[in-house]
């Protein structure tokens, strides 16, 4: 999946009801494992890259990812409780 695509799921889930989301958490936490693989190919990709300008491209995109990221297992981890 894509960066966008795993984003605009992630969103989705995180704006649906509560009782929605209770029956999505196993779906969201597959989620949140595809962003810590899109996660770790991003910083892979930054250590190899030489020109700058793709390096600050992957650290931005790296960021957006890492946010999402943690506000999904935040969301998980209430819906757990």
């Amino acid at each position: 999946m894509k960066r966008r695509k795993l984003l605009k799921t992630l969103a989705d889930f995180l704006d649906q009801e509560g009782r929605k989301q209770r029956r999505h958490s196993a779906e969201l936490s597959a989620l949140l494992e595809k962003l810590k693989q899109k996660e770790l190919e991003l910083e892979e990709k930054m250590r190899v890259e030489k020109d700058e300008h793709k390096h600050k491209r992957f650290e931005k995109e790296l960021e957006i990812v890492r946010a999402q990221h943690e506000k999904g297992v935040k969301t998980l981890q209430s819906l757990e409780t």
